[in-house]
């Protein structure tokens, strides 16, 4: 294929539905792939693995299926909440010599996994449902029709299950790709001071604020799915000069002024969190 592929992980007790319509709006040059996560068999929809050790070489081996089945050609891996713990994972374990490298990796309202773990704790239903309609997981219309939720609350606990699974190791090396970093101004899960702690995974980072809360993708009007859009089409221009001087045509750039947004270069600023990834 020609242009890139913007591979796509979605949140906790989510599916590849979520991003529907990245795939209706995807501009020319990018190619929308959803990643699901296994289930088992059954009515209920509970997912085969409860691991990252488990799940990680599964998703891996879909994602080689599918780069293989489209051609050579960039990518792109983006992962939103329990996603992006599970992309950068990806991309990680791609960038240690386990697969084809991607051009870049996405990662939004996920805390750097080094400094940040799932808070999410719950009782019973009744508790989990409070929970996850206090940061804007569930709507109140979904709320207030129980026969809609009972189906829902089994495979987010099963990914909840998966995210505290995870069990952080250092980084031998800092990621050879570009590391951009996306969170809600309102998100009411996730501290600022975690997404800042993504500095310290690459060369080269950018966080970047934006008016949402923890929900990026399903708060989403359209906004949010064009800047990722843009971002994985510049992936495609030349590399920076080497005088250093940023092209302001950068169609990711132009995007910028309305977000708070942290371009870092320096991994080792001053700012930076003292914890190490």
């Amino acid at each position: 294929m020609t242009g890139i592929r913007l591979i796509c992980l979605h949140h906790a007790g989510g599916s590849p539905s979520v991003f529907s319509p990245w795939v209706r709006e995807a501009p020319s040059g990018v190619q929308v792939v959803t990643i699901a996560l296994p289930q088992a068999e059954g009515p209920a929809r509970r997912r085969r693995y409860r691991t990252i050790e488990d799940l990680l070489p599964v998703l891996a081996a879909d994602i080689e299926d599918q780069l293989s089945d489209s051609g050579t050609g960039p990518y792109v891996l983006f992962g939103h909440s329990m996603g992006g713990l599970l992309a950068y994972l990806l991309a990680r374990r791609m960038a240690e010599g386990s697969g084809p490298v991607p051009a870049a990796l996405v990662v939004a309202g996920y805390g750097a996994p080094h400094a940040w773990t799932v808070s999410l704790d719950y009782g019973d239903d009744r508790d989990l449902v409070r929970r996850l309609h206090g940061i804007g997981g569930l709507p109140d219309w979904v709320v207030a029709n129980p026969v809609w939720l009972e189906p829902m609350l089994g495979p987010v606990r099963d990914d909840v299950e998966v995210c505290r699974s995870y069990r952080h190791t250092p980084q031998q090396e800092k990621l050879p790709f570009p590391v951009h970093v996306f969170a809600g101004n309102d998100d009411l899960l996730i501290p600022r001071e975690y997404f800042l702690a993504w500095r310290e995974y690459a060369d080269e980072v950018s966080i970047n604020f934006v008016d949402s809360g923890h929900f990026l993708v399903s708060e989403d009007t359209g906004h949010f799915r064009k800047l990722i859009f843009e971002l994985a089409l510049g992936q495609l221009l030349p590399p920076p000069r080497k005088d250093g001087r940023q092209d302001t045509n950068h169609p990711f750039e132009r995007w910028l002024p309305g977000h708070q947004h942290d371009r870092i270069g320096d991994p080792c600023a001053s700012n930076s969190s003292s914890a190490s990834p």
